[in-house]
């Protein structure tokens, strides 16, 4: 198997870790101290709780390592720092998923605009971290 692919799966999961440290020392503390932010029902964090989003946020950041790994780095976007490409891409990851699921839950699930506030922020902070640690790999490797 190419070092790259490894590598750019291995830090597009390190960078989705970062939406777990991120709902750790962000997202939780401000639900907890401003009520009418949490969601309905609000349930407090859990160790389970907070091992199965750290895994889905690790697994969801391989699939984007995958995908930068797959684009070829964003081959298309020359003559820009490493540093540009990733967020370009973790923009474009937090746009293409996160932004649509966020939208349908403020549509039809009518939750405090704060709750879309906090998990929005969360999701785009995975996402370029994401974008970003992929693009450094690859800038490193190739």
């Amino acid at each position: 198997m190419r070092i790259e692919l490894i590598m750019t799966v291995l830090a597009g999961a390190a960078g989705g870790l970062v939406g777990t440290l991120w709902a750790g020392l962000v997202s939780a503390p401000l639900f907890a101290h401003w009520p009418a932010l949490r969601p309905q029902p609000w349930q407090p964090e859990t160790a389970a709780r907070l091992l199965t989003g750290a895994a889905l946020y690790g697994l969801c950041g391989a699939a984007a390592g995958l995908l930068f790994w797959l684009s070829w780095g964003l081959i298309a976007v020359v003559s820009t720092p490493w540093q540009v490409v990733g967020t370009v891409y973790g923009a474009l990851l937090f746009t293409a998923s996160g932004l649509p699921t966020l939208g349908a839950l403020a549509l039809k699930g009518r939750p405090h605009h704060g709750v879309v506030a906090v998990l929005a922020a969360e999701g785009l902070v995975a996402a370029i971290s994401a974008g970003v640690l992929c693009a450094y790999v690859w800038h490193r490797v190739a």
